[in-house]
């Protein structure tokens, strides 16, 4: 029979956040200012990952290829200690508060100005248990969490200026909040040598990663979790490989709790590089896909080409190879509704295409129409005559005829070609502007 977990302290954790940003060119000279430097991998790490993952993924997210993309890190000092609170509902007494350090800050620097922020967080108490731990992972995922601090009011505030040294995050000029939502990402592994029932691991699994009160998926009360309902989302996304740990992959979650999973350096190191890169790079394909959702309605012909590319060099279907960290790629994959969201979005760019290739017929007819009146006049003689009785009929001299007939010809020809090529023009006149 499963025994009553909530009393059970943590002995060893991970607990990161992510988010995403937009930055400039100025960027990367501000991180290195900010004592951010490139991510090297140790010679042994590069080898292992030749072992563990195919070529594409390694290149990217695991080894010191010349290509990849730019990963900078930065180990924080004292300083970057913080309080987190939220009030209740008098905007007056504290419900929750936590003291958090932010050990060490990761950023991705994607091609056209898009990053991903990673922040691996400690909570500053002389042991954790699994309440702390449930406050601490609400109120670091929380954009609008309140921050003690002499400079900044809410969390959004301070990773803005702290971490990402003035990229913003927020606001009606930023790209990246019209698909990031209102939480950042939690990646959360608990190691906990009292637990040792699967029920037990099923159950806290649901509480941490659906981040409820502790003892709701065990409880009875009116407000605890309905058990069907905990066994539904539990065996639809949870990843189930040993008797020592479960895993649950969700919308804004990654949660694995377990016994001795921890407990040595090589299993910290991987969890902390090998786990959380594949869940990094999934978190990067799906932001990318709500972009390109998100711009649907500007996806012209070079748009959907980059689109193309952007499969073409960052999604792969299998990744390693080896089995445990294919499947919980495949779970991850799923919980984040990738398939669904490229599907949909397939589905949009083939509607888009049809609707472009509508209106280029419907501007081709209107342009052959014109040729053929154009075409239907036997000479240019009768055009000549006709301007020529005009002037008579109005009286004007021949010099302000003749400048005023020419001008509207050359109006209503810009006209005509704007029509015909506006797009195409303004798509260059923005291209010299970048």
């Amino acid at each position: 029979m499963s025994q009553d977990y909530t009393h059970y302290t943590i002995e060893n954790y991970i607990l990161k956040i992510t988010g995403v940003f937009n930055y400039d060119k100025e960027f990367q000279k501000k991180a290195n200012e900010a004592a951010y430097e490139e991510l090297q991998f140790s010679e042994d790490s590069e080898k292992f990952s030749k072992d563990f993952f195919y070529p594409d993924l390694r290149n990217q997210f695991f080894n010191n290829n010349k290509k990849r993309h730019s990963i900078l890190v930065k180990k924080n000092t004292e300083n970057s200690i913080v309080n987190l609170f939220t009030y209740q509902f008098d905007g007056k007494t504290k419900s929750k508060e936590v003291q958090l350090k932010i050990i060490d800050s990761r950023l991705d620097l994607f091609e056209e100005g898009f990053g991903l922020f990673t922040l691996n967080i400690k909570i500053q108490t002389e042991k954790t248990d699994l309440s702390k731990f449930s406050d601490a992972a609400f109120l670091a995922r929380n954009f609008e969490t309140n921050i003690e601090h002499t400079h900044y009011d809410k969390w959004h505030q301070y990773i803005e200026k702290e971490v990402l040294v003035g990229a913003s995050t927020r606001g009606n000029s930023i790209k990246v909040d019209e698909y990031s939502g209102s939480k950042y990402k939690l990646y959360m592994i608990l190691d906990i040598t009292e637990l040792t029932e699967k029920n037990e691991m099923k159950s806290l699994l649901f509480d941490i990663g659906t981040l409820s009160r502790i003892g709701s998926a065990i409880g009875n009360n009116y407000d605890s979790m309905d058990k069907d309902y905990v066994k539904q989302l539990t065996n639809k996304n949870s990843i189930s490989i040993f008797n020592n740990w479960e895993g649950l992959a969700l919308l804004d979650t990654y949660t694995v709790v377990g016994n001795k999973i921890l407990d040595t350096d090589w299993k910290k190191s991987t969890y902390l590089n090998i786990y959380h890169g594949i869940y990094l790079y999934c978190l990067f394909i799906k932001y990318n896909l709500f972009k390109y959702n998100f711009e649907i309605a500007d996806l012209d012909e070079d748009r959907r080409s980059n689109f193309q590319d952007f499969l073409a060099k960052y999604y792969f279907n299998y990744i390693s190879y080896n089995f445990l960290p294919t499947e919980i790629y495949n779970k991850i994959r799923t919980s984040l509704d990738i398939e669904k969201e490229l599907q949909l979005l397939n589905e949009k760019i083939v509607a888009v295409g049809q609707k472009i290739q509508e209106e280029q017929q419907d501007k081709t007819n209107k342009i052959l129409g014109i040729v053929t009146v154009l075409t239907s006049v036997s000479s240019v003689q009768p055009v000549y005559d006709y301007l020529i009785e005009g002037q008579k009929i109005l009286g004007w001299s021949s010099e302000i005829y003749w400048v005023t007939t020419i001008s509207i010809v050359l109006v209503l020809g810009g006209g005509v070609g704007f029509y015909v090529f506006g797009k195409n023009i303004l798509k260059w006149i923005n291209k010299r502007k970048k």
